[in-house]
């Protein structure tokens, strides 16, 4: 009579020549399982990018194209401008939480498959990732800074507008 194979949580016994048939194909359907949680993390992770960046791209394209190259623009229309760049500074917030929390779970997805991967495979699929493949999750990360810096920028210019305007307007 066999062992019962250890439960999820606990680490899986390496593939010997012991190792049954049952805990062999276990071990590929909990592999398979959390392959799948991973594919859905991964998905929701570049989608979540998406919405952020196609965000990003229409609040800034709103901002840049109404502010004034001259000194003319209002102070109001300079204010209302300032806010939606503060908006812009939150999403960059939110969205690198976002990015973070995503590869925190792809990374917990990770690490559960190489648990099982001894198991259910002779070879190792995710120790053995060729170094010389760049990461596409910097991808994300640059474009991220990238609105940050943006947005950064943008308020600086705008707080720099509003306060050289009402400096202007106290001394007339």
């Amino acid at each position: 009579m066999s062992q019962e194979p250890a439960p999820f949580s606990e680490e899986p016994a390496p593939l010997s020549s012991s190792t049954t048939n049952y805990e062999r194909d276990l071990a590929l359907r909990r592999y398979d399982t959390v392959m799948k949680f991973l594919g859905t993390e991964i998905q929701v992770y570049w989608t979540r990018s998406q919405l952020f960046l196609v965000a990003h791209t229409a609040l800034l394209g709103f901002g840049l194209k109404e502010i004034a190259v001259s000194n003319d623009a209002s102070e109001a229309k300079v204010l209302l401008l300032l806010v939606a760049s503060l908006a812009g500074v939150t999403l960059c917030v939110l969205w690198h939480r976002g990015l973070t929390a995503g590869e925190g779970w792809m990374e917990h997805w990770k690490k559960a498959l190489r648990k099982w991967e001894d198991v259910a495979f002779e070879e190792n699929l995710f120790r053995e990732r060729p170094c010389t493949i760049p990461i596409s999750r910097h991808v994300a990360r640059s474009t991220a800074w990238l609105f940050t810096l943006l947005w950064a920028l943008v308020t600086l210019y705008l707080t720099w507008r509003l306060l050289s305007t009402c400096v202007c307007l106290r001394q007339s």
